[in-house]
């Protein structure tokens, strides 16, 4: 189909309304929720573990004989380090459950629990390749919020993944 005939079918052809930030935010929380799950799973199966402790000793003193103070701060962390094989499956994990997932039925999981859908500028379907392109820009989106901004200032709420990507988000059109 020409690019004339297209502008012309989306004349008479309603352009599906952009989902709003609320779903779009849910939606990634969703999915946030389940990779940061298999994270954890693959970390304490997986992981150098290790646990760092920190002791911090404050003395004061005053100029009275006999009144000075000692505090003492205990502080203990402890986490994993993926690296390797179970770095590089969990990097599998991600791309079937957002890029993979998302590029062969324009829904994550939790795209699908919201009722919203990926599609492309020309309202064709999202495909493996956009996806991946879109969520390689999710560190930048969410640098300084930077994606919320650049989303509110244009008319499909398109944030900077999807506008490298040519996407969109919209509720869900059957």
């Amino acid at each position: 189909m020409s690019d004339v005939q297209q502008n012309i079918l989306s004349d008479f052809i309603e352009q599906p309304e952009s989902a709003k930030f609320g779903k779009r935010i849910a939606a990634a929380m969703v999915d946030g929720l389940i990779i940061l799950i298999i994270l954890i799973i693959m970390g304490n199966l997986f992981g150098d573990r290790y646990e760092a402790t920190t002791v911090t000793t404050t003395v004061s003193s005053t100029t009275e004989p006999g009144k000075s103070t000692t505090n003492r701060e205990v502080e203990t962390s402890s986490g994993f380090h993926l690296s390797g094989w179970p770095a590089f499956g969990y990097m599998v994990c991600w791309f079937f459950i957002i890029p993979f997932m998302e590029g062969k039925t324009g829904q994550t999981i939790g795209k699908k629990a919201l009722a919203i859908r990926v599609i492309r500028k020309n309202g064709d379907p999202s495909t493996i390749g956009s996806s991946f392109v879109r969520h390689l820009f999710d560190c930048v989106d969410c640098f300084l919020l930077i994606g919320i901004l650049v989303a509110v200032s244009n008319e499909k709420r398109a944030r900077i993944g999807d506008l490298v990507a040519g996407t969109y988000v919209v509720d869900k059109v059957s």
